[in-house]
């Protein structure tokens, strides 16, 4: 049962991920902030992607963790089905690192464009 919570508050938390993505209106100041705060991502991409490897693209992570979410609900799943979606659920943690550490925003038109980016993925 510990492992099911687990697995959902994991898929959750990965699904309301949101990248933060530049505003080309921001002043002169804001854009050398904005420079540093890319070249941090940079690098933390790059060390991410020497630790796990080659990264999965937002859509890919979104419609695994779906999946995941789904086969989580249902009630009837054996021990060793379980154990099987738990693998699974760590080889996508490991492929979607990079769009999981990047959690800095919660502004409400950020949240929704995150949401509406998901809601594309998963329609296609």
């Amino acid at each position: 049962m510990d492992k099911i919570l687990f697995i959902i508050l994991f898929t959750f938390w990965g699904l309301s991920s949101c990248s933060v993505e530049s505003n080309s209106s921001q002043n002169a100041t804001g854009n050398s902030i904005n420079n540093v705060d890319n070249e941090k991502k940079d690098e933390d991409k790059e060390r991410i992607v020497k630790k796990y490897g080659d990264q999965w693209d937002f859509c890919d992570c979104v419609k695994n963790n779906d999946s995941i979410d789904k086969l989580l609900k249902n009630q009837k799943l054996s021990d060793s089905e379980l154990d099987e979606l738990l693998k699974k659920a760590a080889e996508v943690e490991n492929k979607c690192k990079v769009l999981f550490t990047d959690l800095k925003s919660n502004k409400p038109t950020e949240r929704q464009r995150h949401k509406d980016k998901v809601k594309d993925c998963l329609e296609n």
